[in-house]
């Protein structure tokens, strides 16, 4: 019986420094804690953050595969929590902005990895640049990352805007990230949802917060993540019960859906 398609997930974010890549990487791990196969994504293309927050050093990365000097399935880190990455190169300028054939190449490589995961979380870079677009627009549920900062919320809005009117989305989750202890991120998803249902033709959906947390930035300096460094902190808590909640809910499938039709939607939404 053939298995079902990774479900895929896309992280983003208006801006930096709200904690977008933590949350991919944290919340691929709570994924594999209930038994998953996830397949993480550094699609920030020119500035790789992932295997800092994971603590290895990838001999080979994206780059190579578009090189021609490895194949995808060298690239692979095979990390020891048990979650697979593909990772980015760091400091590439080339890489920041892809050509049709390089898309084209990842669509071949990646369709053969369609059925070995249950999930591929792509964690892609901030702000409106064309890759986070292309990559936006392909995953089957966008998760926009946002704090309780205004900067953070007026950019979120941007980036809503600009996927629902050049890319055609009209379904949006928002997690609220670094909420105080004792607050409710429900304001932060309040404070968005305002402007976005006087102003943009779209749906938003809470899917949760993640508190703010010492654990988080000690995790950092430390180059583990907090849900292997400090599992019962309040960010492993919350993050873990973010992840119940996308396992249990329905995989939201549309015509573009699973990991097979992923690049290919890239290179589709170029043309």
């Amino acid at each position: 019986m053939a298995r079902t398609p990774a479900r895929v997930l896309s992280i983003t974010s208006g801006k930096g420094g709200v904690g977008k890549t933590n949350v991919a990487v944290n919340l691929g791990l709570a994924l594999t804690k209930l038994g998953k196969r996830v397949l993480l994504l550094d699609a920030d293309l020119g500035l790789a953050n992932i295997n800092i927050i994971l603590g290895f050093e990838a001999k080979s990365n994206i780059g190579d595969v578009f090189s021609g000097s490895a194949k995808l399935d060298d690239v692979i880190v095979h990390h020891p929590s048990g979650i697979d990455i593909i990772p980015a190169s760091s400091g590439v300028a080339e890489l920041t902005t892809l050509s049709e054939a390089e898309r084209l190449q990842l669509v071949e490589a990646l369709e053969d990895l369609a059925s070995d995961y249950d999930y591929l979380i792509v964690d892609t870079a901030a702000g409106i640049a064309d890759n986070v677009l292309y990559f936006n627009s392909a995953a089957e549920e966008i998760i926009v990352v946002v704090d309780p900062q205004p900067t953070s919320l007026t950019d979120a809005y941007a980036i809503i805007k600009v996927l629902s009117t050049k890319c055609g989305i009209k379904n949006f989750t928002i997690l609220a990230n670094r909420v105080p202890a004792g607050q409710d991120g429900r304001s932060v998803f309040a404070q968005l949802s305002i402007p976005v249902a006087k102003f943009l033709n779209v749906k938003l959906k809470f899917l949760g917060m993640v508190q703010e947390d010492s654990a988080v930035p000690e995790s950092v300096l430390s180059q583990r993540p907090y849900v292997e460094n400090f599992p019962s902190c309040r960010a492993s808590l919350d993050i873990s019960k973010i992840a119940r909640k996308i396992d249990e809910s329905p995989a939201e499938r549309n015509a573009r859906g699973g990991l097979q039709f992923f690049f290919r939607s890239i290179v589709e939404a170029q043309r």
